[in-house]
């Protein structure tokens, strides 16, 4: 009878260390999957906002490309121009090389992700690659060019127009009388601003190279981050 007891007891024990056991083992796994669940929602969110970030890079891009093409072949048409004759075309050929196409990478959510340490919740590592490639170096190749062709901009072209092409309000030479005219096109066509627009041609082209390369990267990990939302 006692051993019977004993044992009924050893039984109830064991039943208890069961319920136990497969209470905890339970709680872990509920906690486990609510964690997965809350991470899965964070990367969704944070690639979500990746997204939308390199869709207006992705446009900004677009348009300077579009910007920096016209530059080049008005570039290329006031260097071949006829020597010594007016036309309108050539104002515009040589008052186009006096802007240039400056990149800001809209990178909010890079920033927050970086200050808060949250990269691992990208749980795909090429993605995780390529963001911080595009983010660290294509990004940075991009405003590095954008600047070359800026600081050529703003510290050779523009001061060499304000010191040798005649003074016509709004730079609006349609209307000037023949002096004028003929002073511009023997400013606009010297050896000096030609040399000028030659090596600014040459870092709007590798200006234009980097956008376009950046646009490539931005499409490919736009790819990834809706093949990633889809899974």
């Amino acid at each position: 009878m006692k051993k019977e007891s004993r044992f009924g007891k050893l039984r109830y024990f064991f039943a208890e260390l069961l319920i136990l056991i497969i209470g905890i083992t339970a709680s872990f796994a509920l906690n486990e999957y609510r964690l997965g669940n809350q991470e899965q929602r964070q990367e969704d969110e944070m690639l979500k906002s990746f997204s939308k970030n390199l869709e207006v890079d992705s446009l900004r891009l677009s348009s300077s490309i579009k910007v920096l093409e016209k530059q080049i072949e008005f570039a290329e048409k006031l260097l071949l121009s006829e020597q010594g004759v007016y036309t309108d075309s050539l104002v515009i050929f040589a008052l186009s090389q006096l802007t240039y196409a400056p990149f800001d990478s809209n990178d909010i959510t890079y920033q927050q992700m970086r200050s808060t340490g949250t990269s691992h919740l990208i749980t795909n590592d090429s993605l995780a690659t390529e963001i911080v490639g595009l983010y660290e170096n294509g990004f940075e190749i991009v405003t590095l060019w954008s600047e070359i062709d800026g600081e050529h901009v703003r510290q050779n072209l523009i001061p060499f127009v304000e010191e040798h092409f005649p003074f016509e309000k709004n730079l609006n030479y349609t209307i000037a009388d023949a002096a004028t005219r003929k002073a511009f096109v023997k400013a606009a066509q010297s050896d000096q601003f030609s040399h000028l627009v030659q090596f600014g041609e040459s870092y709007k082209v590798s200006t234009k190279a980097s956008y376009e390369e950046a646009l490539e990267d931005i499409r490919l990990v736009l790819a990834m981050i809706n093949a990633q939302l889809e899974n």
